[in-house]
């Protein structure tokens, strides 16, 4: 009960994250102002961010459902 728990409440968690971390993004990708060149390093920090979330999710997942 409590894996599965869990398991669906870091699932949210991680689409509301990456969907603000996305938002965030594009609001400064569609300014005029900005070159894509200025935004590029904060493509690739939100993207190295997600990817360390999500292994951590499931890394997480993992040792506790060995645990158990």
């Amino acid at each position: 009960m409590y894996k599965l728990l869990n398991i669906i409440t870091g699932l949210i968690g991680i689409i509301f994250i990456i969907l603000f971390l996305l938002g965030i993004t594009l609001t400064l990708d569609k300014s005029r102002y900005i070159s894509f060149l200025d935004i590029l390093p904060v493509w690739i920090i939100m993207i190295v961010v997600i990817c360390m979330l999500c292994f951590d999710f499931f890394s997480s997942t993992k040792n506790t459902n060995k645990d158990e």
